[in-house]
């Protein structure tokens, strides 16, 4: 399957997340359903969980009903018992995710191949690919799309630019910071010093791992800094905190 343009994934995403949202706005809170906590919270997953289902489908006609029906079961109240102590939410949805396709793939009655060995060895099959690492690649992605997008708000409403400078870091690593601070005074149309470059770099990297860390505690049913260190450790988003 080719994948499709970015212009048109978005597109097939926006769709969903208004899809979603709409259905869960049709539950109200106290009719046994899903939590506006837990629905917010569903909404912030849902391109990896999009990108998943079309990793495994391949085909984006299949992945679009199956992302509906996701919420339909979301809403029927398969999420009401997540919380801190049974486990990470993300944890539920790759859960649920990977039960969505399994009974996909059983009500069209096929068999891939890894299937027949399971059945042979007496285990239940699985009809999809290991989850862990398709959806932590794709949320990693989203919390660093979504820290970056924190980080140009933020920008936009005090004043600041720490956004572009560390933009222009990671576009030219290779420059040291006299030639990064003339290039930074070229973008911002003033002269800024390599002493200026240096600091507001810091500033700039403090300020993304805070936002970072903003973004994750967002994505759990907890506040807890243990979780939080504990799911950045797991993404591989350490890296992006300051020491």
């Amino acid at each position: 399957m080719k994948p499709d343009p970015p212009e048109v994934e978005a597109s097939r995403l926006s769709q969903i997340q208004t899809h979603w949202s709409a259905i869960f706005e049709s539950v109200s809170d106290d009719v046994g359903g899903p939590s506006k906590g837990h629905r917010d919270l569903l909404l912030r997953y849902a391109g990896p969980a999009y990108r998943y289902l079309l990793a495994v489908c391949r085909d984006p006609d299949i992945a679009d009903d199956l992302a509906q029906e996701f919420a339909f079961k979301f809403v029927r109240g398969d999420f009401r018992r997540a919380s801190p102590d049974r486990g990470r939410f993300r944890d539920y949805l790759k859960r649920s995710l990977t039960n969505l396709v399994n009974d996909h793939f059983r009500r069209q009655q096929t068999r891939p191949r890894t299937c027949a060995v399971e059945l042979l060895q007496g285990r239940e099959p699985s009809y999809s690919p290991p989850i862990d690492d398709t959806f932590d690649q794709e949320w990693r992605r989203e919390v660093l799309s979504r820290t970056w997008l924190a980080m140009d708000a933020a920008d936009a409403n005090n004043g600041s630019c720490y956004s572009l400078v560390l933009k222009l870091r990671a576009q030219h690593p290779r420059l040291d910071s006299s030639q990064l601070a003339t290039l930074t005074g070229e973008r911002l149309n003033r002269e800024v010093t390599a002493a200026w470059l240096r600091q507001t770099l810091k500033r700039a990297r403090d300020r993304f791992g805070e936002l970072m860390r903003t973004e994750v505690e967002k994505s759990l049913l907890s506040d807890s800094a243990e979780e939080v260190d504990r799911e950045l450790r797991e993404l591989g988003l350490k890296k992006y905190l300051s020491s």
